[in-house]
């Protein structure tokens, strides 16, 4: 019935013994619940009878999931597990069994107190718990009495043990009595026997059977003992003491009546038991007893009307029948059967129909940032998932957001609104949203192709109490997490990643990254959606809060991924420039919500939060001198200018989303179809792999191209050269890095170059045979370059795992151009290998057409070797972040500014040697300066040196003012130089692709190029760029001038540009791969 869900039962109770009513209805909950429901099962416990020892786990060993249930036995004080529970994942539901009250007893006996502190632990625990259950109504009504939601109950009854065959009492004419249960104050035997001893005085009446556990040093068994001494009731009243379950049926079968004067049952399972056996029950009417006997004509108020009942009862068949057969129809009321119906009820509301959650409406809220929108509208393009629809709420951009817009009208929704308030924009989306689940993201955020899916999965698959669920979210750039999990204080300060110890802390609580969250829609409904006070931070983490606090749960999604940019926008300009006035106003103003105690207190503390987390924080930008003293002053006063904001907002009506007004709207669908996926293992084999190694062309490829197969929802794990060994793993993406010196062997005597490739590539088949036992591995995949899978090329086979060979420029090319001079044992080891790989892999992928040919003609390769061209490919948007300023040039580049001011710039990017060209370049500027006043020009270099650039200006170029040689530069430099540049001048003698064009095309820069290798391949002449004759400095001049004369030729090749990157991009090339992959493994 429900083996779709994930999770598991789990019933915690403090004790687990035999012949005991808890214990055994635990026992049978879980046997049920397995059976019937298909669901897995365990017991925890403190202390266990070494009989049902096999059943338990130890409570120490508790560590519950989010999508478990922790159903809590609590009939008692608890030592141990209570704080074990509390403290865990999942939702916790609480069954009371329950207390007596403490007052039945003697003040400062064992059972006072336990009963005291019981009492006390129930107030204490009971908000921790989502749901409660009960074996009767009255016990649900104590529960409810402490403020717990009387929505959130539900009666679930003992489950009764099954008699194996149907008893009957012994006919006997000495009327035998029985009463079942411990010898304690509120079980009130010492009324009974009072009364059996005044009804003996004129009736006749058999024996009087007390059965249960007794504590010969309490003082109410000593005063039963004296009673019976007092009345002379020794050979009539008999204390057992406690009994085998043989022993219980011989004292059942042998008496014909139960009598109860229990003044307190929670539910009272002797009663029923007694009818099982066909004993007629009279009992007082007390606490639960009249619901357990469901009004039976036996309960009295009165020893007279007990006196009564039990003459009626050994004097009239009828009478006698009458009890009993309402009895019979008491326990066709509690079989096993008539529970489940119980049980039936309570999952149905635990747990969701496999079918209850079909579709998503995704909200973004966007405000000048139209490119970001755009591009995450062509992810969600790609989605697997056919089940969602997409509402952008615009508000109130001035950019180019309208465009875009206008280009997806067609499938999505469109709403405005007129103000900058984020949570106004979400409520916006909130009222135009169809679907079961409403999902928020940011419009520079991408999901990964299966988020949706995952995400239905997840809701699906978990129980009903999650309200809201988020995932992993991967810093864009870095493959590294912005958050994988947040929990967050009363005074809305957030732990990123937390541990166990956060989690427990009752002080914070669960939220979610507002760029990946996910809530369903009834319950964030009826929580009011987002409240509008938040116009920008903490908005989602309210949300979480008022859910959590309306008895819902905020869960992780394991694998929702999700990709965020963290893009530059009008809360966020640099590292240091955040909308201090609203994350102040609004940490204020949530804190006063949520925090209890004096308010006063709370303001204090606020501002010392403030001082520690805001304004050291500006401190440390004043003193590391990333912003000026006027900045820092202007955003130390948008500080407190907040805190006073918020200490206004807390007087306002709260501005909550209107549940009343909010209409069904039509669900909006964006995708047609659904694809398929099997998710893949992806094994990529490079020495280069940036971040993580240096940023050289073929690291640059496989960073992109792993970036895409992580979004196309496959596993990558990447392995690569290092100076130290180590396993790095986030998410679907392992980076496995190894030393090269590890078990050198010599395997060629004259050729140093040749054994470090084979030692290396050796290290690599035997890492990917053993991680082929752990995760098996779909396909590997690596460059010609250095042959680094040649050796795993000689055993794929006999592994069964493709090997994809990219194609990209051969050792003997490399050698010719670069002029190594090597040997001619090298030259041949080197080539032989690299020749073998190629013929020894699956599939052999020439990045360009180019390269291909010139391999075969350089190789002569078998001619059963299958090519598959793939472009390399470059994410088509440019790469900032907040750490670097985003577009600002920072302290290095800033004399940029001043140089480039209303000039035309010219930037050569790349290794400064000739195989790149400068030469050329240098020669090209010679010619242009030469002919024309270039006052207007600057022609900027940037990469590292390796001859001498300085020298080659002064002896090439005669008047070289306009040059300027910024040196190496950092990757997020990089991308700011192209930035600010005009035009990218690209004059490579040789590249089997050239990503430096791609680079220049994602910020719709034109590239003048060479013709050589498979650069005009990439930058198509007269359409994203100019071709000149590869080493033709004067052709090169020409292409230059033609740039600075025609302005409409520019434009057309900046959108030419920004189309070629597009056609180029890195999900072209992996989704090629992809499909390469699936045709192949």
């Amino acid at each position: 019935m429900y083996s779709h869900f994930k999770g598991r039962f789990i019933q915690v109770i403090e004790s687990l013994d035999m012949n005991d009513a808890c214990s055994n209805h635990v026992v049978h909950i879980d046997a049920f619940v397995k059976k019937k429901y298909r669901i897995k099962t365990a017991i925890y416990a403190k202390h266990v009878h070494p009989s049902r020892a096999h059943l338990i786990n130890f409570i120490d060993y508790l560590e519950p999931s989010d999508d478990d249930i922790i159903f809590f036995h609590f009939s008692g004080y608890s030592e141990y597990c209570a704080s074990k529970v509390i403290s865990a994942n999942g939702l916790k539901i609480l069954h009371y069994h329950n207390i007596t009250p403490h007052y039945f007893f003697e003040k400062n006996t064992i059972l006072y107190n336990l009963c005291k502190k019981g009492h006390q632990q129930l107030k204490e625990i009971i908000g921790y718990f989502q749901f409660a259950t009960a074996d009767s109504n009255y016990n649900l009504n104590e529960i409810i009495s402490l403020g717990f939601d009387e929505k959130r109950t539900q009666k679930l009854p003992i489950i009764l043990d099954e008699l194996p065959e149907k008893r009957q009492a012994v006919n006997s004419e000495e009327n035998n009595i029985i009463f079942v249960g411990r010898i304690c104050e509120n079980k009130c035997q010492h009324k009974l026997i009072e009364f059996y001893h005044g009804y003996a005085k004129t009736n006749k009446i058999g024996k009087l059977f007390l059965v249960g556990k007794y504590d010969t040093s309490s003082s109410y068994y000593k005063k039963i003992v004296r009673l019976i001494h007092t009345l002379n009731l020794e050979g009539h009243v008999f204390l057992t003491g406690p009994v085998s379950e043989s022993q219980l049926e011989e004292y059942y079968t042998n008496s014909q009546c139960l009598i109860s004067f229990s003044e307190h049952e929670g539910f009272g399972v002797p009663l029923l038991e007694a009818a099982q056996y066909n004993i007629p029950v009279l009992a007082l009417n007390k606490a639960a007893v009249s619901e357990t006997l469901e009004m039976s004509s036996g309960l009295f108020n009165t020893d007279s009307e007990l006196t009564l009942m039990l003459q009626r009862l050994f004097s009239n068949s009828e009478y006698k029948k009458s009890i009993l057969n309402h009895q019979q129809n008491v326990l066709a009321n509690n079989t096993l059967d008539a529970w489940g119906e119980y049980a039936d009820k309570l999952f149905k509301r635990l747990l969701p129909d496999k079918e209850r959650f079909q579709t998503i409406s995704l909200v973004i809220c966007t405000y000048n940032r139209g490119d970001y929108l755009d591009r995450c509208l062509d992810y969600l393009s790609k989605s697997y998932s056919d089940a969602f629809e997409v509402i952008v709420v615009n508000g109130p951009s001035t950019d180019n957001t309208n465009d875009v817009l206008s280009r997806w009208q067609d499938k999505i929704k469109i709403r405005s609104n007129p103000e900058r308030n984020l949570s106004r924009s979400r409520n916006i989306g909130i009222e135009a949203a169809a679907g079961d689940l409403i999902a928020f993201i940011d419009d520079d955020a991408i999901p990964f192709l299966d988020w949706f899916d995952r995400i239905v999965n997840y809701y699906i698959t978990s129980h009903n109490f999650v309200a809201g669920a988020g995932g992993p979210t991967y810093y864009a750039g870095t493959l590294q997490f912005q958050a994988v999990d947040i929990f967050v204080d009363n005074f809305g300060s957030g732990i990123v990643n937390p541990g166990k110890g956060i989690k427990e802390d009752p002080d914070y609580r669960r939220s979610l990254l507002g760029t990946n969250s996910v809530f369903r829609r009834d319950y964030l409904v009826e929580a009011g959606g987002f409240d509008e006070e938040y116009d920008y931070f903490l908005d989602e983490t309210d949300v979480c809060f008022r859910l959590i606090n309306n008895g819902y749960l905020i869960n992780h999604c394991p694998d929702a991924y999700l990709r965020h940019e963290f893009a530059q926008s009008e809360n966020r300009k640099n590292k240091y420039n955040y909308n201090w006035y609203s994350i102040v106003k609004n940490t204020v103003y949530f804190a006063l919500t949520y925090t209890k105690g004096d308010k006063q207190e709370i303001i204090d503390e606020l501002k010392a939060v403030i001082e520690r987390e805001r304004i050291d924080y500006l401190n440390s930008g004043l003193s590391n001198k990333e912003i000026s003293k006027s900045d820092y002053d202007d955003l130390v006063k948008s500080v407190w200018s907040g805190f006073d904001a918020g200490l206004e907002a807390i007087q306002k009506e709260t501005k909550l989303l209107n549940s009343n007004t909010i209409k069904d709207a039509s669900f909006a669908k964006f995708n047609e179809v659904k694809i398929a996926n099997v998710p893949k293992h992806i094994v990529i084999v490079t020495k280069e792999f940036p971040p993580f190694t240096r940023s050289g062309g073929i690291g640059t490829l496989y960073y992109n191209l792993a970036s895409e197969l992580l979004l196309a929802g496959h596993f990558v794990t990447i392995i690569m050269q290092s100076d130290k060994v180590e396993t790095i793993e986030n998410g679907r993406f392992r980076l496995i890095a190894l030393t090269k010196d590890v078990g050198s062997e010599t395997y060629i005597d004259d050729s140093l170059i040749a054994n470090e490739i084979l030692n290396w590539s050796k290290r690599i088949a035997i890492e990917i045979d053993a991680l082929n036992e752990i995760h098996p591995v779909s396909v590997v995949d690596s460059c010609l370059w250095d042959s680094e899978a040649y050796a795993f090329s000689l055993i794929n086979k006999e592994l069964n795992i493709p090997l994809v060979i990219r194609l990209v420029t051969p050792f003997l090319v490399a050698n010719e151009t670069n002029q190594w001079n090597m040997s001619s044992n090298d030259i041949n080891y080197l080539t032989n290998f690299e020749r073998k790989l190629v013929e020894n892999a699956t599939a052999v992928v020439p990045i360009s057409d180019s390269i291909k040919k010139t391999f075969i003609n350089k190789y002569q390769p078998s001619s059963e070797v299958e090519y598959h061209k793939i472009n390399a490919g470059i994410a088509y948007w440019p790469k900032y972040d907040v750490a670097s300023g985003y577009k600002e040039l920072g302290t290095n580049l800033s004399y940029i500014s001043e140089i480039i001011e209303d000039k035309k710039v010219f930037l050569y990017m790349g290794r400064v040697e000739l195989r790149k060209g400068i030469d050329v370049f240098l020669d090209a500027i010679n010619v242009i300066n030469s002919q024309n006043n270039m006052k207007d020009v600057i022609f900027l270099i940037a990469g590292s040196d390796t001859i001498g650039i300085h020298g080659m200006i002064k002896e090439r170029v005669s008047n070289p003012e306009n040059i300027y040689y910024i040196g190496e530069v950092s990757d997020s430099e990089r991308e700011k130089l192209y930035s600010i540049c005009d035009v990218v001048v690209f004059p490579s003698r040789y590249e089997s692709f050239g990503l430096v064009p791609l680079e220049a095309f994602v910020h719709a820069k034109p590239v003048i190029a060479s013709n050589a290798g498979a650069i005009p391949e990439v930058v198509i002449d007269n359409d994203s760029g100019l071709i000149f004759n590869d080493g033709s400095a004067e052709d090169l001049a020409s292409r230059i001038e033609q740039l600075i004369q025609k302005p409409d030729l520019y434009s057309k090749l900046s959108l030419g540009a920004s189309k070629r990157v597009r056609e180029l991009s890195s999900y072209q090339s992996a989704a090629q791969s992809i499909k390469l992959y699936n045709s192949i493994g």
